[in-house]
């Protein structure tokens, strides 16, 4: 596993200070050697010679030295910083940051990070550094690194700092499934604005949608694939899968940029909205002239002219465009449930 920057910058700066360590005073050095090089006179001319030339080496030794001292305090000041991040935030470990050399020096002491004064071998700051790191990198990215293996509501992080609620789908095909869409009982209205689309609405452990930024953070950090439940007023279940799932951001309007090949008992009718824009019923991104679709269908989607599918439509069992309906399978007849889940495709090891 990969070391975080912060810790193979701490690492750079031990090995530094040790070579630091190993150096003579070079001030006591240097001013000996000009004392023997000036005061005894007739020493050889080869002796004076290499005086002088041990003198010059002692000279730029110590211009190096103190090159590598300062980039040591400048890694520490940046592990500091990192130490102070809203990553580190759930490590206990924020305070305000420092703003003076004197700051700088009390917060290295008391999370026991050596000056540049000591070596950093034998200190705990070091170790400490590497303890937070792993546990940073052991911080669930998706519902995959959810070790538990129990379906419900879960954390997970977009980036440092940037925790998201989700709900975690354990039971479908293997598990690791992060819920974007859920819909059972109608308590909740689908037929919101871009504002809402855009941020989520609903109850995360019922019914919800998980909001496009999130949705477009996610899948176009990592591959994602994407899955179809859908259930009839009859009981009858049916499913359609793609192997690949991908939209754009807010400024290209959530775009269907990527969508895989197709698998399933549904019908492959999300094709249709590959490419599309996402519409609201106050933002009209679709192609369809004169007519704002996501009106037409009381629902935000991937509206083409209008859509084939409108799993954010109407809750009821009744029939018409204004309803979630999957039309290769029931026409326009409302379904009882619905539930769009996406799922990071496997990492390469």
């Amino acid at each position: 596993m990969a070391l975080p920057k912060m810790v193979l910058l701490m690492l750079m700066g031990t090995c530094m200070l040790t070579i630091a360590q190993d150096q003579p005073t070079t001030a006591a050095a240097a001013a000996a050697a000009g004392a023997a090089a000036s005061g005894n006179p007739e020493l050889p001319q080869a002796w004076h010679e290499r005086l002088a030339a041990l003198e010059a080496k002692i000279s730029n030794r110590d211009q190096e030295v103190t090159r590598m001292l300062q980039q040591v305090l400048t890694n520490q000041q940046t592990i500091l910083r990192y130490l102070h991040s809203p990553w580190a935030s759930g490590l206990g470990v924020v305070e305000p940051p420092p703003r003076t050399a004197v700051e700088s020096r009390s917060l290295m002491a008391a999370a026991d990070v050596p000056s540049t004064s000591g070596a950093l071998s034998g200190g705990t700051g070091g170790r400490q550094l590497v303890e937070m790191a792993n546990a940073l990198q052991t911080r669930p990215r998706s519902c995959r690194d959810i070790p538990d293996g129990m379906s419900g509501e879960e954390t997970i992080y977009l980036g440092p700092g940037e925790p998201v609620e989700v709900y975690c789908d354990q039971d479908y095909e293997e598990g690791g499934w992060i819920v974007i869409q859920n819909r059972f009982d109608g308590f909740v209205n689908f037929n919101r604005s871009w504002e809402k689309y855009r941020d989520g609405f609903g109850d995360i452990g019922t019914e919800h949608w998980l909001g496009l930024d999130t949705i477009h953070r996610l899948t176009v950090a990592t591959p994602h694939e994407i899955a179809f439940v859908a259930e009839s007023f009859k009981g009858e279940r049916r499913w359609a899968r793609y192997t690949l799932f991908e939209i754009g951001g807010e400024t290209d309007r959530y775009r269907l940029q990527k969508l895989g090949v197709y698998s399933g008992t549904l019908g492959d009718e999300f094709n249709y909205n590959k490419g599309m824009e996402f519409s609201t019923y106050d933002q009209d991104h679709d192609q369809f002239p004169d007519v704002n679709c996501a009106v037409r269908t009381a629902s935000g989607w991937w509206h083409r002219s209008c859509t084939r599918i409108n799993l954010n439509g109407m809750y009821g069992n009744e029939s018409g465009v204004r309803f979630a309906y999957w039309l290769d399978w029931l026409h326009l007849n409302g379904l009882k449930r619905t539930r769009i889940m996406i799922r990071e495709l496997k990492r390469r090891k």
